[in-house]
């Protein structure tokens, strides 16, 4: 028999290449939001029963289990000079909890029955970093204009900043806007996009900033100063040309489809 491979991964780092089925966990108990658990894995014992810690999981669990037998079948049987070595892929959010727990436990009971199987785990060795900011605009004669800063570090984005102890991603979004360009902006509602990239020089660490939508009215900018080297209020054309990464022009061009009452445009790879 063929041996297959098993593969735990983290959709925020983008879906594997050459899967050949997929297997989604986002919906089970995720064990990130228990701070006992989060910074464990499903390598842990603790974590993995957490994961299936009821009946519903238990039977997605053997409905995935089933299904792969099935598929292992159908793959034994076929027989072409084409023929691909068989990958099944386990995906959760992150990589690092429901994934690794299903997958280590269909790699054990297809095991137990006799089939070869090899597992690997993607993306638990990545560190993700989270942030939080905002897309923030106001409107002159019935156009929006959106704020672009350069911080004194980096390159010309939305104000964005780590996600403290107590906050959410929106109260970060918030205190970073007052905090950054001194302004008081209200979120609107039905807007949020998040942002994954990798750090270049961090090997294996990424950041995922969740954005908001903010309008503010009535207020001047105020760079913090020495942080900020500079905040300009610029349409929404010379507010694309002005930013250096092709993922952070997707923000704003999900953030100007959304005012525009459009649909999202799909967002290309890239910082």
């Amino acid at each position: 028999m063929s041996e297959i491979t098993l593969m735990s991964f983290g959709y925020v780092f983008g879906p594997p290449e050459g899967a050949d089925t997929v297997i989604g966990t986002r919906g089970l108990p995720n064990p990130y939001w228990a701070e006992e658990l989060k910074h464990k894995t499903g390598l842990d014992q603790e974590v993995r029963d957490y994961v299936f810690s009821t009946p519903e999981v238990e039977a997605y669990f053997e409905s995935c289990l089933d299904m792969l037998r099935r598929r292992i079948a159908f793959y034994e049987r076929y027989d072409s000079p084409l023929k691909t070595p068989l990958l099944i892929a386990v995906g959760c959010t992150g990589g690092k909890h429901r994934s690794v727990s299903m997958t280590l436990r269909l790699a054990a009971a297809l095991a137990g029955e006799g089939i070869p199987v090899r597992v690997l785990h993607r993306d638990l060795d990545k560190v993700l970093e989270h942030s939080a900011g905002a897309v923030v605009f106001t409107r002159q004669a019935g156009e929006p204009r959106f704020v672009i800063l350069r911080s004194v570090f980096g390159n010309p984005g939305f104000p964005k900043g780590h996600i403290e102890a107590g906050e959410n991603d929106r109260d970060t979004a918030l205190r970073e806007a007052e905090e950054e360009i001194g302004l008081r902006i209200r979120l609107l509602p039905g807007f949020r996009t998040v942002n994954v990239f990798p750090l270049p020089n961090r090997p294996k660490t990424w950041k995922q900033v969740v954005y908001y939508l903010g309008e503010y009215e009535n207020q001047p900018l105020r760079p913090r100063e020495g942080e900020i080297a500079e905040a300009r209020l610029l349409p929404y054309e010379a507010a694309l040309s002005a930013l250096s990464f092709e993922n952070t022009r997707g923000v704003l061009r999900e953030a100007k489809a959304f005012l525009d009452g459009l649909p999202a445009p799909r967002r290309s790879g890239g910082h």
